[in-house]
């Protein structure tokens, strides 16, 4: 075979390669810019509401897979720990802090929620739900304030766990705001790294990592699906359930059932839960493809 044809050949290749990429890029931006244009209705079976007595304006829910409960955080402060049919097991007051959220480390089986007010968050632990360390986030990432104090505040949060990671995985908020406009405080999911191995001190800062702003107002609520390795991200007022990859993709935006969705959680056993703020707790079989 000649050098001129061989020379023909690699160009032919690297022109190919070339058109291959941009065809993958292009079709990875047609498919961002539908799943963040185009909700759809959430496949789901429903399973029905599993509250026996209604608790006042749940803010947050988790799943405790070693205790096979629910623990739940309303407005006024009190966390409140349900069986999975919805009987309470126990309740206390965090002396009357807003939180709004709360998640769970699988790797210790400690309860952490977030304080709207104060952008911070509470290590709990779940036997007797005491205060264990208090962990302010700081508000600025790379030079911008996105956390604003007297703001409307973190609404949501979610512990990601990472054996590789040296505090055992990081938290992610989520900052609610009722305003899309430049000026405005930010609609913005950020991950969180907590000194939760690395210090036993009763109080630290946690650091902003990284930083997505939303096309989407009021996050109310934050799940990690750790099937699919994403975020869960819910909106009450505009009733969506979005699903977020780590770099910032949106993959798949979907059409809440219910009202006033305050809290979401994964039971990685096929269920999701969500709280509404008038009290209720639905649970669905999750019918969405992994």
């Amino acid at each position: 075979m000649s050098y001129k044809r061989v020379l023909l050949i690699i160009l032919i290749i690297g022109i190919s390669s070339v058109l291959v990429y941009f065809l993958v890029r292009v079709e990875q931006a047609t498919t961002k810019k539908t799943a963040e244009s185009r909700p759809i209705a959430l496949p789901y079976n429903w399973v029905g509401s599993i509250t026996k007595k209604q608790i006042a304006e749940p803010s947050g829910i988790t799943y405790h897979p070693t205790r096979r409960t629910l623990f739940l955080a309303d407005d006024s402060g009190i966390i409140h720990e349900l069986s999975l049919n919805g009987t309470l097991i126990q309740s206390k007051g965090l002396n009357e802090r807003d939180i709004e959220g709360i998640t769970m480390d699988p790797g210790t089986g400690l309860l952490y929620a977030a304080v709207e007010d104060d952008e911070a968050i509470l290590e709990l632990e779940p036997d007797n739900l005491t205060i264990q360390r208090e962990f302010r986030i700081g508000r600025n990432f790379e030079g911008e304030l996105l956390l604003r104090k007297g703001g409307m505040g973190i609404e949501a949060i979610a512990f990601v766990p990472d054996d590789s990671h040296p505090e055992g995985g990081t938290f992610w908020v989520g900052n609610q705001t009722f305003s899309l406009k430049p000026r405005d405080e930010p609609s913005v999911v950020c991950e969180v790294v907590v000194p939760l191995r690395s210090t036993k001190s009763k109080s630290a800062e946690g650091t902003i990592v990284r930083a997505y702003k939303m096309n989407f107002i009021d996050i109310s609520g934050l799940a990690y699906d750790a099937q699919g390795d994403f975020l869960v991200l819910i909106s009450d007022t505009t009733n969506l359930l979005v699903e977020l990859k780590r770099e910032g993709t949106i993959l798949s935006q979907y059409l809440l059932p219910g009202d006033e969705q305050e809290g979401i959680v994964l039971d990685g056993l096929g269920y999701m839960y969500i709280a509404q703020e008038n009290g209720e707790i639905i649970k669905l079989a999750d019918r969405r493809l992994r």
